[in-house]
């Protein structure tokens, strides 16, 4: 009985240790997160009590925490400087430890943090990256991380270091641009589910409105990145570089898919498909694997030999074949680009089908505008109908900025323009059927369509 009364007061005395420890853990926790909201240097101290004390009571140790540091790397320099930037790699470790399903990349985290903070050199930042790259890819999602990466990379091969490659270089290149086209994929597929809802007619909810603006932020740092990583490699890339850089390469590899598929990338990309090396490479890649992808390539080969019908017949299979969304609706883009120069109402309508892939392109709605502003001698009956057709050609630019946010700069400056081609205030009022203002007009040509002509 002694031995039972014992070990139970031994239980309840933990017990309620463990209760006056939890309570102390919530409320330093409260309060650091209290101090980090309010940018407290106290954030810190707290901190330091919590991995002391209270390691794994809560992940939001390590979220909060995370900014305590940051906001304590910014108010000191020189070595003090170093000393909390190495404080915060360790933090990463300490994350992974506690809570490893919070942790994402420590290696990245750790890599990334060097190279925003100017800590350390170039080749420990890239031993970092280059270890979360090869070991743990799937959660390396930091779009300046990649950049970081590739820039590092790019410059070791200008200084002739560790014996690097153009080769090499164009691989590291095209590795991290599938990367960041997987993450704009992920992205932009969750924007167009709620750009859908929108479409019809449902309003988003709050949760809904910000994920959606987040999506776009993020998307926006894709275009930046991608961008960027364009313009360092357009310096080591010409035609006259690529095209025997490939052609000396190619009967080593004309049975290798991804170099054949990487080559003509490039070289569309570069503008070389005119060169008789572009049809090789194609024809060898479609004879290996007639994909999708090696589909697209001979509609390149035959457009650029004229053969307009035979192209399309390509990039009609190539769109088939596509189940990638945001590819397909590029298939449809560039077939809605080439009608656009002989058939209005064919380009429309694979502009059209472009958008039944992915509601959030936002070219497809210039180029439709583009095509109704150019009706403007085909549509209307007098100069006021004719000119009409400027609003309604804003109309579309309006769409592609508020679907895709990359373009909102271009589209809303294009839609401005239209509408001050349209007719103005004074012709609205003062028409000879009396005040237009809020009438319809209908477009009786092949746009089919009608606008309401607005009250200015």
């Amino acid at each position: 009985m002694k031995t039972k009364l014992s070990l139970l007061f031994v239980a309840t005395i933990g017990f309620f240790a463990n209760a006056q420890n939890s309570d102390a853990c919530t409320e330093t926790l409260s309060l650091m997160g209290s101090s980090v909201r309010a940018n407290d240097p106290a954030g810190y101290d707290y901190l330091a009590t919590l991995r002391k004390d209270c390691a794994s009571f809560d992940k939001r140790v390590y979220s909060y925490g995370e900014f305590a540091i940051k906001q304590k790397i910014e108010r000191v320099e020189g070595a003090e400087k170093e000393k909390y930037v190495r404080d915060l790699m360790s933090f990463y470790d300490e994350n992974l430890t506690h809570f490893p399903e919070t942790a994402g990349s420590v290696d990245m985290k750790k890599g990334l943090t060097l190279f925003n903070y100017k800590v350390g050199n170039n080749e420990e930042i890239f031993a970092f990256l280059d270890k979360a790259f090869k070991t743990d890819k799937e959660n390396f999602d930091s779009t300046r991380a990649l950049y970081a990466y590739f820039e590092i990379f790019v410059n070791d091969y200008k200084g002739e270091k560790k014996g690097i490659t153009l080769q090499q270089v164009f691989d590291k290149y095209d590795d991290i641009y599938e990367k960041l086209a997987l993450q704009e994929k992920e992205y932009s597929d969750a924007k167009d589910v709620l750009i859908a809802k929108e479409e019809a007619g449902q309003e988003l909810d709050a949760k809904e409105a910000k994920a959606k603006g987040k999506y776009e932020a993020n998307l926006e740092d894709i275009a930046i990145v991608t961008s960027s990583m364009d313009g360092i490699i357009v310096q080591l890339s010409s035609c006259d570089k690529l095209i025997p850089f490939y052609q000396k390469s190619f009967d080593e590899n004309v049975g290798n898919k991804q170099w054949l598929l990487r080559a003509a990338d490039r070289l569309e990309a570069k503008e070389c498909d005119g060169d008789p090396l572009f049809s090789k490479i194609s024809e060898a890649l479609y004879k290996l694997d007639p994909s999708a992808e090696a589909a697209y390539k001979l509609g390149v080969v035959e457009y650029q030999k004229k053969n307009i019908t035979k192209a399309m017949s390509y990039f009609n299979q190539a769109a088939d074949l596509f189940t990638d969304s945001g590819k397909k609706a590029n298939v449809y883009m560039k077939m809605a680009t080439i009608y656009s120069r002989s058939s209005k109402s064919q380009a429309r309508n694979y502009a059209r089908k472009a958008l039944q892939a992915k509601p959030s392109y936002g070219r497809a709605y210039m180029l439709i505008g583009d095509l109704y502003a150019g009706s403007l001698n085909d549509c209307g009956t007098d100069p006021f109908s004719k000119r009409a057709i400027y609003w309604l050609a804003a109309q579309y630019c309006d769409k592609a900025a508020s679907v895709d946010s990359s373009l909102r700069g271009t589209a809303s400056s294009r839609a401005a323009n239209y509408r001050a081609s349209a007719p103005s205030r004074a012709e609205i009022f003062n028409h000879k059927d009396g005040n237009m203002s809020g009438k319809r007009i209908s477009f009786n040509c092949w746009v089919g369509e009608s606008v309401t002509v607005p009250s200015l």
